[in-house]
């Protein structure tokens, strides 16, 4: 046993040294970053653009008082609810006939009309496709029943002041500090998955160079097979936290400087149910846990292809697999423990850390943790263990009749 990790120990220094101190790690630093900011832009670009063409225009053809009705109605509702709830009014002066009107402007790609509205206040008719009703329909019949209200209490002469109710702060509430840690293990969950999605599928290429030039015969022979996936799944997870640490370093000099320059961007009053220290520990081991899982499954997968062609047919499936995986976990949020998809989610062993880290969020019940980093640890150790036998039967050709139980029965006595 000593001799595995003294050995696997050796493969990972020498990994990781030859990984971190490359020209192609600075740019694997940087791509991630650019992929990001490109999205961002990307996202805020295609999103304004979306808001301002899925906001609906309703002409309205009526006469001046209903449209001033309408206008009023609509601009008290408005600050209560958000400027994209209720279409937006465009007033249009009648015609003789109002209906042919109506289709003419319906049918004008330049004018972009969603409905028209014409009648009265008493007797309102709504002209425009039936998909206009799934969304809108009651929306504008709020605004004519707003404007009827208004009109009624102006006719009696008696008015109504706005009352503001009388707020009382408190530190916070049940509810609404479930739904902040809800999303907060929906946020711990995604960066262990984004993370671990840009960084373990990189395992899949690597002993296909090592394989063509014959260096990991040479290492099968100077070390065990064991040590060498072992070694190289922790090289690879050492240089994934050097690249975290940069990135948590450079995150958080933007967000110091965006929180000097502008107060809106302060932290959500939201504390885990474990607390912060204990939460941010359990995230670093459920994401190295993650990791080891996912990266011996993709060493081991990698392991069995003989060149890079191959490598790019097995990365779609590999990241169906991790979506699948998330899907899984994310059923753990919030849900009733009972469940036989909340129980999976917690069972199976590469979807465990991500439920868990959810869990954290969400319960302040520990000893689960150290039942599923145990848990998670025993699977890490049957990957490899399974990784490097079929490596060693069908890459190198070796093993003679000794089967993967009874090699894993033999590190278990060791």
């Amino acid at each position: 046993m000593t001799n595995v990790f003294s050995a696997a120990w050796v493969i990972a220094r020498r990994d990781f040294v030859a990984t971190v101190w490359s020209r192609s790690y600075i740019i694997f630093l940087l791509a991630p970053l650019l992929i990001f900011g490109f999205s961002a832009l990307v996202g805020l670009t295609a999103g304004r653009a979306e808001r301002d063409a899925s906001r609906p225009t309703v002409a309205v053809i009526t006469d001046t008082a209903t449209a001033d009705a309408l206008d009023r109605a609509r601009a008290r509702l408005v600050p209560g609810t958000s400027e994209r709830i209720f279409p937006e009014l465009r007033r249009i002066a009648p015609a003789e006939n109002v209906e042919a009107q109506a289709q003419r402007l319906l049918a004008d790609q330049e004018e972009r009309l969603s409905a028209v509205l014409t009648g009265t206040i008493e007797r309102p008719v709504v002209i425009g496709p039936p998909t206009f009703d799934e969304e809108y329909g009651a929306r504008i019949a709020l605004l004519v029943e707003e404007a009827r209200r208004s009109q009624a209490l102006d006719g009696s002469g008696a008015s109504v002041q706005g009352a503001a109710p009388q707020r009382v702060a408190t530190d916070n509430s049940a509810g609404n500090l479930r739904s902040m840690r809800r999303g907060l293990a929906q946020g711990a969950q995604f960066v262990i998955f984004m993370v671990t999605l840009m960084l373990a599928t990189l395992l899949l290429s690597n002993l296909v160079e090592e394989k063509s030039n014959k260096v990991i015969e040479v290492l099968a022979a100077a070390v065990p097979l064991d040590a060498i996936f072992l070694g190289k799944l922790l090289a690879m997870l050492g240089a994934s936290l050097v690249g975290l640490a940069i990135w948590g370093g450079m995150l958080g000099i933007a967000y110091a400087f965006f929180q000097t320059m502008q107060s809106w961007m302060a932290v959500p009053e939201v504390t885990p149910a474990v607390g912060w220290p204990l939460f941010l520990i359990l995230l670093l081991l459920y994401y190295a846990a993650n990791y080891m899982l996912l990266g011996a499954l993709f060493l081991g997968i990698g392991g069995q292809a003989s060149n890079i062609r191959e490598i790019q047919s097995l990365s779609m499936p590999v990241t169906f697999l991790q979506l699948g995986v998330l899907v899984l976990a994310m059923m753990a949020l919030g849900a009733d423990t009972g469940d036989p998809w909340t129980i999976a989610a917690f069972v199976v062993p590469f979807s465990s850390p991500l439920a868990m880290i959810a869990f954290a969020a969400e319960s302040p019940t520990l000893w689960p943790h150290l039942v599923a980093l145990l848990w998670q640890a025993i699977w890490v150790v049957i990957i490899i263990r399974l990784a490097a036998s079929l490596f060693r039967r069908t890459v190198l050709k070796s093993g003679g009749r000794r089967g993967f139980w009874d090699e894993l029965k033999g590190w278990g006595r060791a």
